[in-house]
């Protein structure tokens, strides 16, 4: 086939093959075709050719102009390293060099959120990047590492939230990475409109809880850098030192939580309970939370109803647990409990008809067990249902005297509530139900279901230290999540000068 370039083919009407072209076209590519539609598929493959060469020359182009920009990124930055390299060159490439932090009141916001989150012991990474911008002089490249590290804590706002378990409570898991095109975008587009301040300031959470335990930790920092202790040591490396590293973590573990203002909040190690109306406390009450061994998770959850004589749907991996080896035993253990045996088409079992020592130590089994309503069911006579992943949910419990216990990690996972009973009547009256309705449904034993009309979300967090009313408050580390909490290097000294 003879060879057409594009303006070759934008100058000239129509293109004429040679016979034996033609004749090799026809024989090998389009034998279906006529002498003149091999022409204009011949054409059209010569465009697509053209087309894919220009892709390959912008590509190409494109390729170089990043790696001039990523070699003067470099050349600005000196020794120093960058967490996200392509993303951060991106930045000033598009820029065209010019310095994203001439908003000072902007980078003092960030550089406080950045250095709780560096003292968080979160990511080792993170603090060296924080070390990094204080010990770079003003410039091009102490603009540049600013850039870094924003792009961190900016992915890290937008991630932590679904992330926590493993962010907050498996310390070293966090990875540095790059925020979405759209959101680099966006703050980028503050930083020309001269409004990147609100922008940084946006992203500061507001509960009271956070900001206040925020500003004992920067000042504690203060402490830090003021000098030595008796000892020779840093108030960093001293007990008050551990405290600030703690409280510093717990900071990070309140920012997941917009405000208190409404909704229920169960803070795990503190077995309390609190349900807030319109900024008011409504209820407060004790709690037992999932024991060492089967935690309760930090979770953020709305709840959607209320059953009122709800039967138990035991979990698998309870009843493998704990509920087979007594039917092992005994299998008359069913009957005292109320548990129904149902197989795998949905039909009751007599559970003396199962021979349950061949699922000792098996991970499932091809039986469910459900346990029937009642004053004895595991679940007492409410249970508040919640979307969760791992099937948690708040309910009620007949085992009352656990409450009275200090140490309450006691469950398998679930939350159980002292108060149940007015939790209840409180979300039943949201739902238009009046006191005697709901001692008639109770009375009546059936299981009865109660949508939820007004917005209740769920926060099961776990926060060991904090400052509230101007105290640092504490708990035990039921968990201990606090274990291990790395002490990163940072110039406190250097940071307050600048903030």
């Amino acid at each position: 086939m003879m060879a057409l370039s594009g303006v070759a083919l934008a100058e000239t009407a129509t293109v004429t093959l040679t016979q034996a072209e033609a004749s090799s076209v026809q024989d090998n590519i389009l034998p279906q075709l006529s002498f003149a539609a091999q022409q204009a598929r011949a054409a059209e493959l010569v465009k697509q050719a053209d087309y894919a060469l220009a892709q390959e020359q912008i590509r190409q182009e494109r390729a170089r102009k990043f790696a001039e920009a990523e070699a003067r990124v470099k050349q600005e930055i000196g020794a120093n390293s960058l967490l996200l390299n392509q993303a951060t060159t991106k930045v000033y490439l598009e820029s065209e060099f010019s310095t994203m932090w001439n908003d000072k009141a902007a980078e003092k916001v960030f550089l406080k959120e950045y250095a709780l989150f560096a003292a968080s012991g979160v990511s080792a990474k993170s603090a060296k990047a924080l070390q990094q911008i204080l010990n770079q002089p003003e410039g091009l490249g102490r603009d540049i590492l600013l850039t870094d590290g924003f792009l961190d804590y900016l992915y890290y706002n937008k991630n932590v939230f679904k992330n926590a378990n493993s962010w907050l409570y498996n310390l070293g898991s966090y990875s540095p990475k790059a925020p979405s095109v759209e959101q680099i975008g966006k703050w980028v587009s503050s930083v020309k409109n001269g409004s990147s301040g609100q922008f940084v300031t946006n992203l500061v959470p507001r509960n009271h809880l956070y900001r206040d335990t925020a500003d004992r930790v920067l000042a504690m920092a203060g402490e830090t850098s003021s000098g030595k202790t008796k000892k020779g040591k840093t108030a960093a490396e001293s007990a008050n030192g551990s405290s600030f590293y703690k409280l510093a973590l717990n900071a990070q573990r309140l920012r997941i939580i917009p405000s208190f203002s409404n909704g229920i909040f169960v803070n795990i190690p503190s077995y309390q309970l609190y349900y807030f109306r319109d900024g008011q406390l409504t209820l407060q009450s004790k709690v037992i939370v999932g024991r060492e061994d089967r935690k309760t998770p930090v979770m953020y959850s709305k709840l959607s109803n209320v059953l009122v004589n709800p039967p138990w749907n035991v979990p698998t991996s309870i009843m493998t647990k704990d509920i087979v080896p007594k039917l092992a035993r005994d299998p008359g253990y069913a009957d005292r409990a109320s548990f129904e045996i149902i197989d795998g088409s949905g039909n009751k079992v007599n559970p003396r008809s199962v021979n349950w020592s061949q699922y000792l130590n098996a991970k499932s089994t091809p039986y469910r067990i459900r346990q029937k309503a009642g004053d004895d069911s595991a679940l007492g006579r409410y249970k508040f249902n919640m979307p969760s992943s791992d099937a948690i949910y708040l309910h009620d419990t007949p085992n009352r005297g656990l409450f009275g216990k200090t140490n309450r990690a006691l469950s398998s996972g679930c939350v159980r509530v002292a108060k149940s009973d007015e939790l209840a009547t409180i979300l039943l009256k949201e739902a238009g139900w009046s006191v005697d309705k709901k001692n008639q449904v109770l009375g009546s034993k059936k299981t009865t279901s109660a949508q939820i009309r007004s917005d209740n979300p769920v926060y099961l967090y776990y926060v060991t230290s904090w400052v509230e009313g101007g105290k640092v408050q504490t708990l035990p580390d039921i968990y201990n999540f606090d274990a291990k909490i790395p002490q990163y290097s940072i110039s406190w000294g250097k940071l307050k000068s600048i903030i």
